[in-house]
């Protein structure tokens, strides 16, 4: 294994992604903690956040990064 050279990489492309990986996650284990504490509704709306943060996300690098 290589070291790898990140310096290619822009400070605006490496804060939008750090931002929404952390949303995403974030709203996702909010998801799987309210279904443990049987709130069925509450962690399929944080299911459905999370799964629209991937899609905004998706939207935002087509548009902006590449």
């Amino acid at each position: 294994m290589g070291v790898v050279n990140i310096s290619e990489v822009g400070a605006d492309f490496f804060i939008t992604s750090a931002l929404f990986i952390l949303f995403i996650l974030f709203m996702l284990s909010l998801g799987v903690l309210r279904l443990f504490q049987l709130r069925p509704r509450s962690g399929i709306v944080y299911f459905v956040l999370g799964a629209a943060g991937i899609a905004v996300f998706v939207v935002v690098l087509n548009t902006f990064f590449v």
